[in-house]
C-alpha cells in the first residue's frame, strides 16, 4: 500500500507534520509558513489520497489536467469561502488560491501517478 505513492507525496505529508508539530507542539511560528503551507500542501495530499483510492476501487488511478483543475477549485472554495462561514476558526484569504494553485501544479506534475506504458 505504501508503494502506490509517490516520493513526493510523503515528502508534502512529512513536511504538513513538521509544520503542525512546530507550530502547534512547540510553538513555533513561522507567519509566511503559518499562513500558506497547509493550503500548498492540502491539495497534494488529499488529491494523492483520491487517485490510490480510485486506483484500488476503480483501477484508474491518474487524474485528469480537467479533473486536478476542478478538484483543486472544489476544495479551495470548500476550505475558503464555506469554512469561514461555518467557524470562526477560519479565516478567508484569497491569497490561499494562489497556495492551492501552486499545490495542484505540485500534485499534477509530481504526485499525480504516470500513465504506465502499454507492454507488448
Amino acid at each position: 500500500m505504501l508503494k502506490a505513492f509517490r516520493p513526493v507525496f510523503w515528502v508534502c505529508v512529512g513536511l504538513f507534520l513538521v509544520h503542525q508539530l512546530l507550530q502547534k507542539g512547540l510553538g513555533i511560528d513561522v507567519p509566511f509558513f503559518h499562513a500558506y503551507l497547509d493550503p500548498f500542501l492540502s491539495i497534494p495530499v488529499m488529491l494523492g489520497l483520491l487517485t490510490v483510492e480510485r486506483r484500488y476501487l476503480f483501477d484508474r488511478g491518474r487524474l485528469t489536467v480537467l479533473e486536478t483543475v476542478i478538484s483543486t477549485v472544489f476544495l479551495a472554495v470548500i476550505f475558503e469561502f464555506f469554512f469561514p462561514r461555518w467557524s470562526d476558526a477560519f479565516t478567508a484569504d484569497p491569497y490561499d488560491y494562489i497556495a492551492y494553485g501552486l499545490g495542484g501544479l505540485v500534485f499534477y506534475f509530481f504526485v499525480n501517478p504516470r500513465p504506465r506504458a502499454a507492454t507488448p
